[in-house]
């Protein structure tokens, strides 16, 4: 016999006259299962990109703590030019927080690090399919592209956006969080 509340809830009233088992659970439900593994009820794996060349170091707590909030962290990693003092503090941050460094050697050329974040980006959407939310920190609008074809694909896009970020950037997010 089923017993439904008022709430719409169902609860199932179990005869189990058999003679007694030691491991039977009396509050098990079998459909418990069924009904809790729902998208909603569990945080998702988030993956963090980080250009560190437009987001200052003084703002990792802060990008720390949104994605926390926003999933379970799968890898941060932050993206910078080995010998650029005004990335040096991110060493720091990296060290404190388990942040993955990704260090790119050679000739300052412009947009190197934008075009590496999102190789990687390509590279994780084909080949890590538990990755559902990306968390982009960068005031770039170079990354709109890549924003679009994530949501395309179905995943979820949370900028972490400072005043000065890209609105083209913006635009493509699926949320935005201010660091």
């Amino acid at each position: 016999m089923n017993i439904i509340n008022g709430f719409g809830n169902i609860f199932y009233n179990y005869n189990y006259d058999e003679e007694y088992d030691e491991n039977y659970d009396d509050n098990y439900d079998e459909n418990y299962d069924e009904e809790v593994n729902d998208s909603r009820f569990y945080k998702k794996n988030t993956m963090v990109f980080i250009d560190a060349e437009s987001v200052a170091a003084n703002r990792g707590t802060r990008i720390i703590g949104q994605c926390r909030n926003i999933g379970e962290i799968y890898e941060i990693r932050y993206y910078a030019r080995q010998k650029d003092p005004s990335t040096e503090a991110w060493k720091d941050v990296a060290k404190e927080y388990g942040i993955k460094p990704i260090l790119m050697c050679g000739e300052a050329r412009h947009n190197k690090i934008d075009e590496k974040i999102i190789k990687d980006i390509y590279n994780v959407l084909e080949n890590n399919k538990a990755i559902d939310i990306f968390c982009i920190a960068s005031r770039d609008g170079d990354f709109s592209n890549i924003a679009k074809e994530l949501r395309d694909r179905h995943k979820r896009v949370v900028v972490l956006a400072t005043k000065n970020t890209s609105t083209r950037l913006k635009s493509q997010a699926s949320e935005i969080k201010g660091i």
